[in-house]
């Protein structure tokens, strides 16, 4: 494994400016060689998005997965998910189904969280856990009556 100093310098010759997601990038390339043991761990960079990205497979038989470093500070919605299915592609040239995000945060934890097609964002503030108490005993007292 290379130096991560070395490491860090390739990232940032990708064509990203940005050393805090260069840096970011480059954890999350190292968490999935080194803890997670994924294999053909590769690294991008889509100028278009100015997004670095990564594809790495769980098996070397399984299919390649699409990896996205965001580090825990920046802000990220549907949209975005949505773009970098719709733009990037996997190096067999199909676009990702899934997306794994790679959460960093500053204490150096590495978060993976699976993103499908099929999430929605929520338009409206989710009712209180009260409301949804109250809300579940009249259903349970409407059951009852019946």
């Amino acid at each position: 494994m290379a130096h991560l100093h070395d490491l860090l310098k390739t990232f940032l010759t990708l064509g990203c400016d940005d050393e805090a997601v260069c840096y970011g990038a480059c954890r999350v390339y190292v968490h999935l060689l080194e803890e997670k043991r994924m294999h053909a761990v590769q690294y991008h960079y889509d100028e278009q998005l100015r997004l670095i990205y990564l594809t790495a497979k769980r098996e070397p038989e399984a299919p390649v997965e699409l990896i996205v470093p965001i580090l825990a500070t920046e802000e990220l919605n549907l949209a975005q998910l949505k773009r970098y299915r719709d733009v990037i592609k996997l190096p067999s040239g199909e676009k990702p189904v899934d997306i794994v995000l790679a959460i960093c945060d500053s204490s150096s934890t590495v978060l993976l969280y699976r993103a499908s097609p099929g999430l929605k964002d929520i338009a409206k503030k989710l009712p209180s856990k009260g409301k949804l108490l109250r809300m579940r005993a009249n259903v349970d007292c409407q059951n009852n009556d019946q």
